[in-house]
Parts: structure tokens; sequence; C-alpha cells
């Protein structure tokens, strides 16, 4: 062959692209005018065409194109399956994500195939994810998608319909449960949760930071590895109560003091303080909306307890002394008893000991004869 074209496409995914192939070869060009030769290699489709006149191939390339486009439209409506977006769907991936910015996106989204009966519900999600990509990327926030469903139950107590965007603001989540839709009101959401309002609190910095003994009102929160998924709950009432209360956390397993000082012996556990008292959550909802009611009314259903005081050096030597000085009230008395029982034995053997040698020793005497 006097003329030769090669081409090659490269394509979004090496799905796409066996899709591209698979239909493109089927349709075979005119021995007699042009020989076409396809191969694929991973996401790439290389293309050669042969030919003893430049019109035909450039006719057979046209064409070509042609078939390449109407089958892309065709992929973009009825094969989106999120491939072209970053996937999270280990916990591993999760941690490595989180860790990586202090600003992070996931949408958790059901992992499905598109056919003709929800081809306009996949067209608008699809669209919806660019969107809210697009926002991520100017905000300089990282965006991932995730078709964990497990992942989403057990991390994060999402439940019911997808898809579920979840902003991590330094590794702390919290749910967005509007309109994926609605960017602008996503946009508007991201500026007012940006900035994380809870603490962490610590043996050290618990009572300087909340003022619980003397009356601040304070959310304290004791979280462990089997109460992660509370934590977007947690996050979302504090936006709630912005500027009206304090929201904090507290790892009882590397927090002891506060852990007995306050009996959390229960995952998980929340208490408010308030006005110089403190009332524990006993409900069995572990939702927002239990939370605002308490917080607001129904802790007054709740007999108050009287916030204990800060254990100090003083109090930890007077609380061990107290229990140190029962225990010699009893002691030293019994070996007081136990020396003196000695000293009578040893007076009592010494005496007999004297007495003896009095008896048996014997006054001399002469006899005198004349």
């Amino acid at each position: 062959m006097d003329f030769v074209c090669e081409l090659s496409f490269p394509l979004a995914t090496a799905r796409h692209a066996q899709i591209v192939y698979n239909t493109v070869r089927i349709d075979k060009e005119p021995k007699k005018t042009v020989q076409r030769t396809e191969t694929l290699n991973d996401h790439i489709l290389n293309v050669r065409f042969e030919s003893n006149e430049a019109k035909f191939i450039r006719v057979a390339v046209e064409s070509y194109i042609e078939k390449i486009n109407s089958i892309l439209h065709t992929i973009q409506l009825y094969s989106y399956n999120h491939d072209e977006f970053k996937q999270i769907n280990t916990e591993q991936q999760l941690t490595d994500f989180t860790r990586s910015s202090s600003l992070n996106v996931l949408v958790f989204v059901n992992k499905q195939k598109c056919n003709d009966e929800n081809a306009k519900k996949c067209r608008d999600e699809r669209h919806q994810l660019e969107q809210i990509r697009d926002l991520c990327t100017s905000e300089n926030i990282q965006f991932a998608l995730s078709t964990n469903l497990q992942m989403a139950e057990k991390q994060f107590n999402i439940l019911g319909s997808l898809p579920k965007l979840c902003f991590f603001r330094n590794g702390f989540p919290m749910i967005y449960f509007g309109s994926l839709s609605e960017i602008d009101n996503i946009h508007e959401w991201f500026n007012e949760v940006r900035q994380r309002l809870t603490h962490t609190l610590d043996d050290k910095s618990f009572e300087h930071d909340t003022q619980a003994a003397s009356g601040s009102t304070t959310g304290d929160c004791k979280t462990s590895n089997e109460s992660n998924n509370l934590i977007p709950v947690w996050e979302a009432t504090s936006i709630h109560f912005r500027n009206r209360a304090v929201f904090a956390y507290v790892n009882v397993d590397t927090n002891p003091n506060i852990q007995k000082r306050f009996h959390l012996y229960k995952s998980p556990s929340f208490i408010l303080f308030k006005r110089g008292k403190m009332y524990r959550y006993e409900g069995t909802s572990w939702q927002q909306t239990a939370f605002v009611n308490f917080i607001e009314n129904e802790y007054q259903q709740v007999k108050g307890e009287v916030i204990p005081s800060e254990s100090n050096a003083f109090s930890f030597s007077f609380g061990n002394a107290a229990k140190i000085i029962p225990m010699y009230l009893i002691i030293i008395p019994m070996i007081c008893l136990v020396a003196v029982l000695l000293i009578l034995v040893f007076i009592s053997r010494f005496s007999k000991k004297k007495t003896t040698t009095t008896t048996t020793a014997r006054t001399p005497f002469q006899v005198k004869i004349d």
C-alpha cells in the first residue's frame, strides 16, 4: 500500500476503550479500497489505515471518527459507572484520603448499571457529581467517590437513599442532607461548616477548657472505635448550637482521671453540663434531633447531679490516706498486742528461770569436830 495513516484514541478508562474496540471492529472497511487494523492497549485504541489512494484513507478516517464520537456519546448516556472519579472503598484508603488534606469531600453513591430505564437518573447524577467536583476544585477541597455502602453505614451512620455527601474537616466528618442538585446551597454549606467547632479534651485540659465546676455550659461526649459513626451527628449538633454551647470529645481509654471523675464506663456516653449541674443522656436514639431536644428541654426530666470536683495532688494524697488509715488502725494495734504478748512471755520465762536457780542453789556449811 502506498498510503498509511495511524491514529491513537486515548479514552477515559480501559472499559470504555474495550467497548469502543468491540463495537467498531464489527464494521469492516471495503477490502478493495482500504485496509484497517485495530489494536487495544489498556485505555488506548490504536488504528492503522492503508490504501493505494489518499482519498480513500481520508473518507475512511472521517467515517471512523464519526463512529467513535457516536459510541462515546452513547457511553456517556447509558454506561455511567463512576470510573472517571477517584474511588475510596477501603478503610485504609479512607484514612490516607482524610490525612492527605485538611479538607476532603467523599460522596457515597450506589454502584449501579445504567440502562434505558434509568438513563435520565444516571445523567442527572453524573452532572451533579461533576458540579460538586468542580466546586471542590475551586475551593481547594479534595474530592472522591465511594460505593462501599457498608463503610458508609459503619463509619458514618449513613442510612437510606444515596448519594450522600460527607465533608471532612481535619478528619472530622459532617453529612450534608440536602439535595446534591442544589450546588449553590452546597457551596453555602461548605462555608458554614468549614471551621470545626468541636474540641478534643484530655485529663489536663478538661477543667480549663470547659469550666465545668464553675457552671459553664458544655457538651461532653466520650468517643471510641465503636462509636465513631456518631461523630457526624455530634458535629452537626455543634453547628446547630453555634455560639450557644461548647461541644467536645473525650477518649476515656487514654484519660482515666475523667473516666473515674464522671463514672464514664459505658460507650458512648453524653453528659450535659448546665448551671453547675450535670445531666446524663439516657435516651436510646443517637440522632441529631434527639440530642437537640435533650439539650434544649428534655434534660429537665433527668435528675441533675453535682459535678465532682477536679482531682489534685492534695485530694489524691488525702484519698489515698483515707484508704490507708483504716488499715493502719487495725494493723498497728495488732502489732502492739503481739509485741506485748511477746514481752510478757519473755518476762514470764525469765522469772521462772530465776526462781529455779535460787531453789537449786545450796548454802555451804562446815562441820567442826573438837
